[in-house]
């Protein structure tokens, strides 16, 4: 019996000291390639330069001309390509802790399997990849497209001026990627110029080609009525209104391909919840308010716009809360939230291509937003508003 025991505690011995010795050894290596990753992280963030949760180069967004935000542009890729190798170290550890941990298990663990007890527990299955994988194609790919969708929505410069015929008061948002917004609030002098009610707020955006992607446009009839319009450069177009007792309505139309028109109801889950932190305020223009949905335009909030500030738009917006109720309470909602807290600020619907590696249904997005003209861009959202809302 003492026997029996001395033989089956010494192949526990080695399976413990095994499992034991990978552990070791898998820590010191982590250990050493993270040290040597965070080290290099700190120096670029000591420039104009920062590294995301998801190691990830960005441009710190700040005034600027836009031939130093090109510039640093620049220095961002040339930043990646340094860092990539050694984010690729650390998960190259990581890989061979979890190798060697396997070879535990099979070689000194697998002793057990004669038992009626069987083998310690088995070893937890490997997480998955919570960033971009730099060794593959699709993992830059998706770093680039985290990197150009955060230019997107910083912004470098804004401009004001008063249309000397119409009395409106013009803004625009010029971005770090070169794409800006222009946003026209309809009033001053004289009243018979004026095409929309006095008030009326309108931002229209272009990509840094000069390429035109959306229009919003939020008016208020005699009655107090607030009606909200956006527009995509594909034909989908959203319209919601809001009555003044607060009651919410809204529907989506977009093309069909065949040479017509499909049409949908916005959902009232849309409307029945306060609009999200992230599509609203400063970040989009969109009004926020304690008890109603997706609401107009606001001058308040598109007047705390500056240089240094994030700025998606209306569009982006509408389009985010609209995607974020469609896939509530699914297995991508999990994917959203998890990138969305350091990915970057614009929501669920910006983090589609990145969440492609992890959600492959999600191809069809990914490649629209690949194939759109000069890398990221909003072009393509309205397809996707549509798609979702609108049936086939």
């Amino acid at each position: 019996m003492f026997g029996r025991a001395v033989t089956r505690t010494s192949k526990f011995l080695d399976y413990a000291d095994a499992v034991s010795k990978a552990l070791s050894d898998g820590a010191a290596h982590i250990g050493r390639a993270r040290t040597d990753l965070l080290r290099e992280a700190d120096v670029i963030d000591r420039t104009e330069l920062s590294v995301n949760d998801q190691w990830v180069v960005l441009v710190k967004p700040a005034a600027m001309t836009a031939e130093h935000a090109a510039a640093l542009q620049k220095q961002a890729v040339t930043a990646q390509a340094e860092i990539n190798p050694l984010v690729q170290a650390v998960g190259d550890a990581d890989d061979e802790t979890t190798r060697n941990l396997l070879v535990a298990r099979a070689g000194p663990g697998g002793d057990f399997q004669v038992h009626a007890m069987g083998p310690p527990g088995p070893v937890p299955p490997v997480p998955g990849n919570e960033v971009p994988d730099p060794s593959t194609d699709a993992g830059r790919q998706l770093q680039e497209m985290v990197r150009e969708q955060d230019l997107s929505t910083s912004v470098r410069e804004t401009t004001e001026t008063t249309d000397e015929r119409t009395g409106n008061h013009i803004k625009t948002v010029f971005m770090m990627d070169g794409s800006k917004q222009v946003i026209t609030t309809e009033g001053g002098w004289p009243p018979s110029e004026h095409v929309l009610p006095e008030g009326s707020i309108q931002v229209e955006q272009y990509d840094k080609a000069g390429n035109y992607v959306s229009d919003s446009l939020t008016t208020e009839s005699e009655d107090g009525t607030q009606t909200t319009n956006i527009w995509w450069t594909d034909g989908t177009s959203v319209v919601m209104t809001r009555t003044p007792d607060g009651k919410c309505t809204g529907g989506v139309t977009t093309p069909d391909g065949k040479g017509g028109v499909r049409h949908g109801i916005l959902p009232d889950e849309f409307f029945a919840d306060p609009i999200p932190t992230v599509a609203g305020g400063a970040l989009t223009g969109l009004e926020k308010q304690a008890e109603r949905g997706i609401p107009g335009l606001s001058a308040e909030a598109l007047e705390n716009i500056g240089a240094g500030a994030k700025f998606g738009g209306p569009a982006l917006g509408v389009a985010t809360a609209l995607y974020n109720v469609a896939t509530a309470e699914t297995a991508h909602d999990v994917c959203v939230n998890a990138w969305s807290g350091g990915v970057g600020v614009v929501g669920g619907i910006g983090f589609d291509a990145a969440l492609t590696v992890m959600a492959p249904e999600l191809a069809p997005v990914w490649a629209a937003a690949l194939s759109t003209t000069g890398g990221f861009g909003f072009g393509y959202l309205g397809g996707i508003v549509g798609n979702l809302v609108c049936p086939p």
